[in-house]
């Protein structure tokens, strides 16, 4: 369960690097969401992971767009890599559902701060909407086209389809909420997008965790 924990959150650092660069929320939200990317070194701390966040936690020091990309693009190879070493059969398999929930999630906390600063554009959290869309749509045809562990039974796989379809619909419902102008459809985004986490966490957790 902590493996898991720790690749949502590194999953969720390319969001975070998309959700600066097409919303340019205000500065707090980086220091938000970099403060729950420091779970990482709770639960898999060595000077490899420290440094890789020592590097993203560099963004909050400086505006200058180029650095962001690079400190940005660099801490996240330093900590997937290390994800190389927790012990995962079959990651490539693995990052896909988890990057859905990451996805999500992401959704679920620029939502958040929108509700904070309602200034900020939506673009952002309408493609992740649309990313996690995309996303579950593919694990979908994967289960249905039989790639999942072979320990997995029919049931369980059946189950897993159908909260990685609900998961689509869900942000799908986030996707025209936030076509709403008014300040209540990111409200309704955002309550939509807390229901998408859970049925994702609920079928990636069971395909990952399960056989």
């Amino acid at each position: 369960m902590s493996t898991f924990i720790y690749l949502v959150l590194i999953l969720s650092i390319p969001y975070f690097w998309y959700i600066r660069y097409s919303t340019n929320p205000k500065k707090g939200f980086s220091i938000l969401f970099t403060g729950v990317i420091s779970v990482i070194l709770f639960i898999n701390f060595n000077l490899f992971v420290l440094a890789g966040f020592a590097v993203l936690g560099s963004v909050l020091l400086h505006n200058n767009n180029n650095l962001n990309h690079l400190s940005f693009f660099t801490s996240f190879i330093v900590l997937i890599t290390s994800a190389f070493n927790t012990g995962i059969e079959n990651l490539i398999w693995t990052i896909l559902p988890i990057t859905l929930v990451s996805g999500i999630f992401s959704l679920m906390m620029i939502g958040h701060w929108f509700l904070v600063d309602p200034t900020i554009t939506r673009i952002g959290m309408k493609n992740i909407a649309r990313s996690s869309i995309f996303i579950a749509v593919v694990l979908c045809l994967l289960l249905l086209m039989g790639f999942a562990s072979e320990e997995l039974s029919i049931f369980y796989r059946n189950i897993i389809l159908g909260l990685y379809v609900s998961s689509g619909i869900l942000s799908l419902g986030s996707l025209k909420s936030l076509n709403e102008k008014s300040y209540t459809g990111v409200m309704a985004a955002t309550g939509l997008s807390y229901l998408s986490l859970l049925v994702s966490l609920g079928g990636t957790g069971t395909l990952i965790l399960l056989p």
